[in-house]
């Protein structure tokens, strides 16, 4: 086979062998009637996409969240997307379970047709642009990310920018490339997680330095075409105005310190590069955490630079090889080594300066760096294969063993150094290698205190915490049968599992080498050897399937939730996932945060050891206005007296409107691993169900209780907040939509009317008479961060509260404006480039 067939790959038929792979890297997800649950699917994304879900069936923008907690700004928070065309279109069709699995594939599908598209930009041949295309979109990075939405949402837009700089690069584009780019740099960003947009950004600015550099079509005409590929990031802003206003004036009121340990926090390391060759090394058994992650302030879910053996060799084949495409290849180096530089952040001199700067400053996680360096690795092996195939290399074979036999010792020395550690902790005399380990751990960019006996002292640590179990069964690794987890015992089981695959698949490339003088055979057994890693690595998914119906219909505890009245609040430990049975959550979970009342919210989440103290905690729950809270999953054990016990303690009380033990092993898969829910032990949790009655929201504070200015002085303290509401008048609050709320009030005289909701600047409050004269009142920040409103004196009014939504007017009057003046100079470029045909002619 040679680079003449590519006439045998139709267009359709390659980007048709792409869907088809990664369709099959997801089954069951989406057309095997599977829907992705666990991770932050279920405890952060689907929970705020079934409020988009319905705020879009009832035809209005979800301005003001008042699912989350005590509400949120739910445009300006970002997450939800709501100006992104495709969650529009598949959340105002679907039902909320069945958009978030179309989306997942949709997006899967379209990152790795823009990497085949991307490749192919670069010179690659359609054989080669497909193997960019699965090596991409069956990544590790997509991999470990697919809990999280917004990491496939606004990764799939980025080979299709980095497609289009390139084109404008190499002067092979037309005059509507740098509009073109303008417009995908601003979709991406409207999904709300601008990290990886802006890496985006800047892997086209490293691509453009690297045409500078190796001076692609000259040196002046290389600069000019910088300057069309840096522009259009400017327009992408103004045309994603409408995201990005009012999430910057979020942004402002929830700016937390960004210090060093914030920036440098979840970096890849040095050490955990090795994943390059060995992905599932560190990433299976809960027992590496504490000793090999935890150390260097990073997780195994935000570290997996693979794009598989067998595209890592080829794209270093390309690089050491580039044949005609040497231009690209040398600009694709440029951006592999800023995006692996990047990611490895505080381990990396100049990242004290650099983390400073507009941009890097704004992001930890430089680990997510790793989306620049995978998507380069991916277009390169495109190439390498091409090379391949063309006989460019002399003896393809023999690299590809000494590429074996280097990953293979890559490998060896990773686990020798973890050996030669445990083993000489095991003798005193070797005091000597201990220290060397000392000044090594010393050496990091952290000054934590860590030492190498404690260390030492987490490997030998028993271990039977419910969740450790669980995720060590998930991982399918075998589980002692009567004595707990260590990993000083268990570790020589644990090598062997999470390299089993990585060894077979060696084993495999070494025979396939034997092929290399057949170039057609090779190329294909390459090709197939590829697709079979990529596939064995998606058993490793750390996302859980679900059938794809109401997730309230599969939970016995969400369907409990979604009997209450919609906007019930609830003390529960599912994060934001009770929002899709339409009740709050009080502990909820946000990438901007505005904390309010975590005193009186850590008393409402104790397990009671008695009556009384069970009667503090529903105090407590009543105050923050949740009438549920669910409990669980309890194990036997975990509670004295076990969770039977536990619900005596509170029906003594005689407060609660019902007392309920409830079996859900669909609730208990989703947060502990379906795997483990079938377990002995996992069926054994069960939930309790505490629902408290209707619970006040609003309440009005006499002057002679507390003065204005105690209340706006109060940090929330917990003890002081539960006297204060306890001799209060508790008020009704109506809600006519989230962003317009009322109450009526008979007044003795002045005082304040405190509001359990989040105070935010686009709040405001207005007093109406009986004769329905509004006058506008200013909202006080009271009790640690509710609202509360003045009353000047005694009678009989309404206040209203209404969410004006200023910044996201100004966000769509700016998106609007320059999404006219985007179609104008697109239109006009079009009409310039029909007059001048030779405009687009490559350089």
């Amino acid at each position: 086979m040679d680079v003449s067939s590519d006439s045998r790959w139709a267009w359709s038929g390659g980007a048709a062998a792409v869907c088809v792979l990664l369709v099959g890297w997801l089954w069951p997800i989406g057309v095997g009637g599977a829907m992705p649950v666990g991770g932050d699917v279920t405890s952060f994304q689907i929970g705020l996409m079934a409020v988009l879900d319905e705020a879009l069936a009832e035809g209005r923008l979800p301005l003001w969240n008042d699912r989350w907690g005590f509400g949120f700004p739910g445009v300006a928070e970002s997450q939800m997307g709501v100006y992104y065309p495709p969650h529009a279109t598949l959340y105002g069709l679907l039902g909320v379970e069945a958009a978030y699995t179309a989306s997942m594939v949709l997006h899967v599908l379209w990152g790795g047709l823009g990497a085949r598209w991307a490749a192919r930009r670069f010179g690659a041949s359609e054989a080669g642009a497909v193997l960019s295309g699965v090596s991409w979109g069956a990544s590790g990075f997509f991999l470990i990310h697919l809990p999280h939405q917004w990491a496939y949402t606004v990764g799939s837009w980025t080979p299709w920018a980095w497609g289009l700089g390139w084109s404008i690069l190499s002067g092979s584009s037309g005059r509507k490339a740098p509009w073109l780019l303008s417009a995908v740099l601003a979709v991406q960003i409207l999904p709300g997680h601008f990290q990886l947009a802006f890496c985006t950004q800047v892997g086209l600015l490293a691509m453009a330095a690297g045409s500078v550099l190796s001076g692609v079509g000259g040196r002046r005409a290389a600069m000019r075409r910088s300057a069309l590929v840096a522009l259009p990031m400017a327009g992408a802003f103004l045309l994603a105005s409408a995201q990005v206003v009012p999430t910057f004036q979020l942004a402002r009121l929830a700016e937390t310190q960004r210090d060093y340990e914030y920036l440098s926090g979840f970096a890849s390391t040095p050490l955990h590069l090795v994943s390059l060759v060995a992905p599932e090394l560190f990433h299976r058994s809960p027992l590496w955490r504490p000793i090999a992650w935890d150390p260097f302030h990073t997780s195994p879910e935000e570290n997996l630079v693979y794009v598989g053996l067998v595209p890592l060799f080829l794209a270093l084949g390309a690089i050491a090889r580039p044949g005609p495409s040497a231009g690209a290849v040398r600009v694709l180096v440029v951006v592999l080594a800023a995006g692996l530089v990047l990611g490895l952040g505080p381990y990396v001199p100049g990242f004290v300066a650099y983390s400073r700067w507009p941009g890097f400053s704004f992001f930890r996680g430089p680990a997510r760096w790793g989306i620049v360096a995978t998507l380069a690795l991916s277009i390169l092996a495109g190439l390498g294969f091409d090379a391949v195939r063309r006989g460019d290399w002399r003896r393809p074979g023999i690299s590809l063993v000494m590429f074996v036999f280097g990953a293979g010792a890559w490998i060896g020395l990773v686990l020798g150094l973890f050996e030669l550690a445990i083993r000489a902790g095991d003798r005193p005399v070797d005091s000597g290698i201990i220290t060397a380990y000392q000044l090594a751990l010393d050496a990091r960019p952290w000054d934590d205190g860590v030492t190498v006996v404690d260390l030492l002292g987490e490997a030998r640590r028993p271990r039977n915490d419910l969740h450790m179990v669980a995720d060590q069964e998930n991982a399918g690794l075998p589980l002692p049968s009567a004595t707990p987890l260590r990993f000083d015992r268990d570790r020589v089981g644990i090598y062997r599992a999470e390299l089993s695959t990585t060894a077979g698949l060696m084993l495999a490339a070494v025979g396939l080498a034997l092929l290399s003088g057949r170039r057609g055979a090779f190329s294909a057994g390459l090709l197939a050897l590829a697709v079979v890693d990529l596939g064995l690595l998606a058993r490793r998914r750390p996302i859980d399937e679900a059938p794809i119906r109401p997730l309230a219909e599969q939970s016995a505890v969400l369907g409990a939730l979604s009997r209450m009245p919609v906007g019930t609040r609830t003390i529960d430990p599912m994060q934001n996932l009770a929002m899709v049975a339409g009740v709050s959550p009080v502990l909820s979970y946000r990438t901007l945060d505005l904390p309010v009342q975590p005193g009186l919210s850590a008393i409402a989440q104790v397990l009671p050891r008695d009556a009384p103290e069970a009667g503090t905690v529903l105090d407590a729950q009543r105050a923050l206005g949740a009438r549920g809270r669910v409990i669980g999953p309890i194990s036997p054990g975990m509670v004295p007296g076990g969770i039977d016990a536990l619900a005596d303690r509170f029906d003594e009380t005689g407060r609660l409107e019902s007392v309920e033990v409830v079996d859900d092993p669909a609730l208990t898969g989703w947060m502990l691993g379906t795997r483990f829910s079938k377990l002995p032990a996992g069926r054994a949790v069960r939930f309790l169900l505490l629902d408290a009655g209707p619970t006040p929201r609003a309440w009005f504070l006499p002057s002679d209780l507390a003065d204005a200015g105690r209340l706006r002085a109060s940090r929330g303290e917990p003890g002081e907040l539960l006297d204060l509401l306890a001799d209060a008048r508790p008020l009704v609050l109506r809600s006519r939509s989230p962003e317009h709320l009322e109450l009526d009030m008979d007044a003795e005289g002045p005082g304040t009317v405190a509001v359990a909701q989040l105070d935010y600047p686009e709040w405001h409050a207005s007093w109406v008479d009986p004769a329905g004269d509004a006058n506008p009142m200013a909202i006080d920040r009271v009790l640690g961060g509710w609202q509360g409103v003045r009353v000047q004196g005694p009678g009989r009014r309404t206040l209203r509260l209404d969410y004006e939504g200023r910044a996201e007017r100004w966000g769509l009057v700016i998106s609007a404006v320059s999404w006219s003046a985007w179609g104008l100079g697109l239109a006009l470029s079009a009409r310039r480039g029909r007059r001048s045909p030779r405009a687009g002619a490559p350089a």
